[in-house]
């Protein structure tokens, strides 16, 4: 039997149940697919509620500061300052945001925890509608602050929805779930890199954690899968793809798809203090010199 045939085999027993429960022998021969969530009615109001409230306290401030320059001279104290008055009205409405998306991530949470599994994606089942709010919840407090000025607060954003990040890591430059996700110290997201804890598997939704270690680097376009932990000061590369539940070894750099080892970091590192040579076409003669390649200045 082939792996297309795996595949297919998987995809067919996963349909005929119902509570079907994946083990890893499972979850490795199936395909990666997208991670998304449903704009249900109630998840439209709540995110229309919340940023109809966030809007309300610089609109009040907006307000103000027009009445009190209306009854002033046109060259009013106020004017010479209105770019801090932007400033505020701008740092009102995201802080506002984070506070109120928070408190209410708290009320969804008390009413139904969140859980890894495997969930019916239908509109009676608990666990993924309170999924799909919870997502709701984080994507207008994220998308808000992506859009501030300072990369640094995406990472502020995440550790106040409960996903450990550092303000060190470079995480802005990707795309990930927005929760089931632990961030490791000082790592680095590269650019169009995608990192996963949800997937959709037929007509269900598998939710399953993703741990990135300390120092880790993922290449550009790399696509990390539900459930994968990846260890201390690894590297996966450009393109790379991993596996459901799959372990990647610390200090190790990870490529193709599925993601295999390729060669120990340390290695890497190694040779790339090696001494170059070039060669002289007249004479053969070979020349080493230095390309300054992966030293510190």
């Amino acid at each position: 039997m082939n792996r297309k045939q795996e595949m297919q085999g998987a995809k067919q027993s996963l349909k005929k149940s119902e509570d079907v429960e994946l083990g890893n022998d499972l979850l490795l021969n199936l395909p990666i697919t997208t991670g998304t969530f449903a704009w249900t009615p109630t998840a439209i109001i709540l995110y229309i509620f919340l940023h109809c409230v966030s809007l309300m306290m610089p609109l009040v401030m907006v307000l103000t500061f027009f009445t009190d320059a209306l009854h002033g001279n046109f060259f009013h104290w106020r004017i010479y300052f209105i770019v801090i008055d932007i400033l505020a009205w701008w740092g009102t409405y995201i802080l506002t945001s984070l506070v109120l998306g928070k408190l209410v991530l708290i009320l969804l949470k008390l009413i139904h925890a969140p859980k890894e599994g495997l969930f019916d994606i239908k509109g009676d089942n608990r666990d993924y509608q309170f999924y799909c709010l919870r997502v709701t919840v984080k994507k207008f407090i994220f998308w808000i602050w992506n859009n501030f000025c300072f990369p640094w607060v995406a990472n502020m954003a995440y550790k106040t929805c409960d996903m450990r990040a550092d303000f060190k890591s470079t995480m802005f430059d990707g795309w990930t779930d927005v929760e089931f996700i632990e961030f490791g110290n000082n790592m680095m997201i590269g650019q169009g890199a995608v990192v996963l804890s949800s997937m959709i598997i037929g007509d269900k939704l598998l939710i399953k954690k993703t741990i990135i270690g300390d120092h880790v680097v993922l290449g550009g376009n790399c696509v990390i899968a539900p459930g994968t932990v990846i260890g201390k000061g690894s590297t996966v590369g450009i393109w790379a793809v991993t596996q459901i539940n799959q372990v990647l070894e610390p200090d190790w750099i990870y490529i193709g798809r599925p993601a295999r080892k390729f060669m120990p970091a340390k290695k890497m590192v190694e040779e790339s203090k090696k001494k170059f040579v070039r060669r002289i076409v007249d004479t053969g003669e070979r020349i080493p010199f230095d390309v300054n390649k992966y030293k510190r200045r």
